[in-house]
């Protein structure tokens, strides 16, 4: 992108043709840096008094590296009442400037501001007096509905209990990373449990600890949806799956939850998922792991799952990245107990080893038809595949699941080893699917 330069000053008649355009501006992303501070200042001095930008709904700032914050008074001009989006975003180290921005945001009224997000993920010299100062917009602008927090500093529960005390607030994200160690979580704990009351969505990224820990101090009945992503904590070499048993028995309490993502950077057993079995209602699971994370779910497992959740609509599990051969996968065995219990799955995406030695004692009579099953698309994505199930594959599906209308495979086919295999299998499943077949997006899938 070319940097925004002046050459020469602005006349009244120039103000005239740019505000004529202007008016219809409706989105706006502003760069920060040395160069375009000087740009603006000359701006500023022969700016007209009305506003610039007079329909302004969305206003993204990016503040880059440089040794000047920008001019308070400019922001303020680029922050009409008309607001409802601001982002802020410090990609780099940027003394002062997200100060400047934010202290303008707190001093402003935006009557109509629903969103904030913050973006911070460089280590700033004045880490904790951000977090006052993000507290503080938090505080003038009650009517925000959806915030994304993303601070790098080690206390961030004076930004946290702000956000809790927000009355509208519907939406939180918040990616905790440099206070998820002993100065942390206790002041967390120490906010109070009633916060966030009308909370619908919560995307947290974090250790389980931190995670935890913001969790705990969430008093929502209206929490519909949780997105997690766990990582390891800074002695990941001391964690295992064990210790990792209790990262979600906050779910529990969240009775009315309808969708629940795990991204799964650390190591679980299959029991961490018992709290969420309390959840009854269900409608959308999914579930995808890193590369040394696999994650086992048994048969009887499944089955609980099943029988818990009988609205479950959507279901995702990529429990394995790539082939280890000293690890366990999910078999046609236990694709056949999700058949059997999750009667009501519209949408399934798994990853499971469908290859003759993963499958000793399966054989494809057992395949027991289910006429009831609602399965209409299926995603094997990353799945195992040999020759000899290749051929028996498409009856075993068809058996299962008889109103199923697409297969495909998303995995990169450049990079899957079994590509060859599943794209016959498609190509199988296109030619006996006699319900009006239309051709998929890609080589392999069946519509």
């Amino acid at each position: 992108m070319e940097p925004f330069s002046l050459k020469r000053s602005l006349h009244e008649s120039d103000w005239g043709r740019l505000l004529l355009h202007s008016q219809y501006v409706k989105s706006l992303t502003i760069y920060f840096d040395d160069h375009s501070q000087i740009q603006y200042e000359q701006l500023l001095s022969n700016m007209p008094s009305r506003a610039i930008l007079p329909n302004l709904t969305s206003i993204h700032f990016r503040l880059l590296e440089g040794d000047e914050p920008p001019n308070s008074e400019l922001i303020k001009l680029l922050l009409p009442k008309t607001v409802s989006f601001v982002e802020v975003e410090v990609p780099d180290v940027a003394e002062g400037s997200a100060e400047a921005v934010l202290d303008a945001l707190a001093a402003v009224e935006l009557p109509t501001l629903a969103s904030f997000a913050i973006e911070i993920p460089i280590l700033q010299a004045n880490a904790e007096d951000l977090g006052s100062r993000v507290s503080q917009v938090l505080h003038t602008h009650r009517t925000i509905e959806t915030l994304e927090i993303d601070i790098y500093q080690y206390r961030i529960d004076e930004v946290i209990g702000s956000a809790g005390r927000l009355p509208a607030l519907r939406s939180l994200e918040v990616f905790s990373h440099g206070w998820e160690t002993a100065a942390g979580e206790p002041n967390i704990l120490s906010l109070p449990d009633n916060l966030f009351p009308v909370l619908h969505t919560l995307k947290l990224r974090g250790t389980p600890d931190s995670v935890k820990a913001l969790s705990s101090r969430i008093n929502s009945e209206d929490l519909e949806i949780i997105d997690l992503y766990l990582e390891p904590s800074l002695d990941f070499e001391a964690s295992s799956a064990a210790q990792n048993s209790n990262c979600l028995l906050f779910s529990e309490r969240f009775s009315r939850l309808k969708t629940l993502v795990l991204h799964l950077q650390i190591p679980i057993l299959e029991e961490a998922l018992s709290p969420v079995l309390e959840c009854r209602e269900l409608e959308t699971l999914r579930i995808g792991v890193g590369w040394s994370c696999p994650l086992w779910l048994g048969e009887n497992t499944l089955a609980r799952m099943g029988m818990a959740w009988p609205q479950l609509g959507t279901m995702e599990l990529i429990l394995f990245v790539g082939y280890h051969s000293n690890n366990e996968y999910m078999g046609l065995a236990h694709l056949q107990v999700i058949a059997r219990e999750f009667r009501n799955l519209v949408k399934l995406k798994v990853s499971f080893d469908a290859t003759t030695k993963g499958n000793p004692g399966f054989k494809v009579e057992d395949a027991v038809t289910t006429t009831e099953n609602q399965l209409q698309e299926l995603d094997v994505d990353g799945s195992l595949l040999d020759g000899n199930v290749e051929r028996k594959i498409v009856t075993i599906f068809r058996a299962w699941w008889p109103k199923l209308r697409s297969l495909r495979c998303a995995a990169q086919m450049e990079y899957y080893a079994y590509s060859d295999h599943w794209e016959s299998v498609i190509t199988a499943f296109r030619s006996s699917n006699t319900a009006q077949p239309t051709l998929g997006g890609s080589a392999l899938q069946a519509a």
